[in-house]
């Protein structure tokens, strides 16, 4: 099955073909992933991946529904985004900072000198399946990704998870 990586930076899946905004080693195409990729690219992939993009993006649903049309007829997308209701990004007291990193805010809030590399938005569990929805897929599988600290794992799943992860199907 042939896998497109969108936004796959240094971490390329093995095998697949990967675009990323900056042009890392292994990176096939440089691209910016606001934008459709050619037609050359429509219905030619079983698969297309993307891990942490989602929330640098201006318009996700775009995003999405171009992931759509590079998937074959019955295609899946693989996606992973940070859980807007993890309980860190919502904390920005000093001690909570020095223990467990910095506050999530502060990563779109920087003056980087790139925009591509800022968050824009995060995404509840509920949102990424109405975008899905949207964007002409079908939920296959979906599930919380926990970082593995200790307040993690006693924390409720929705708010111990630092990662969203859905499996969808073309519809």
């Amino acid at each position: 099955m042939k896998v497109l990586d969108l936004g796959c930076g240094r971490k390329k899946l093995e095998g697949a073909f990967g675009v990323d905004f900056n042009k890392y080693n292994g990176v096939d195409l440089k691209w910016d992933l606001e934008k459709q990729l050619p037609k050359k690219f429509w219905g030619k992939f079983g698969k297309v991946h993307s891990r942490s993009v989602l929330e640098h993006l201006g318009n996700p649903l775009n995003f999405l529904k171009n992931c759509r049309k590079y998937l074959k007829k019955g295609g899946v997308l693989e996606l992973q985004t940070d859980n807007a209701d993890y309980w860190r990004f919502h904390f920005e007291h000093k001690k909570i900072i020095q223990f467990y990193g910095a506050y999530h805010a502060t990563l779109w809030e920087s003056q980087d000198s790139k925009p591509e590399t800022q968050h824009k938005m995060l995404f509840q569990m509920k949102h990424l399946e109405n975008l899905l929805a949207l964007a002409g897929f079908e939920i296959m599988e979906e599930k919380y990704i926990r970082a593995g600290n200790l307040l993690d794992a006693i924390l409720p799943e929705k708010f111990g998870a630092l990662y969203l992860h859905v499996i969808a199907k073309k519809k």
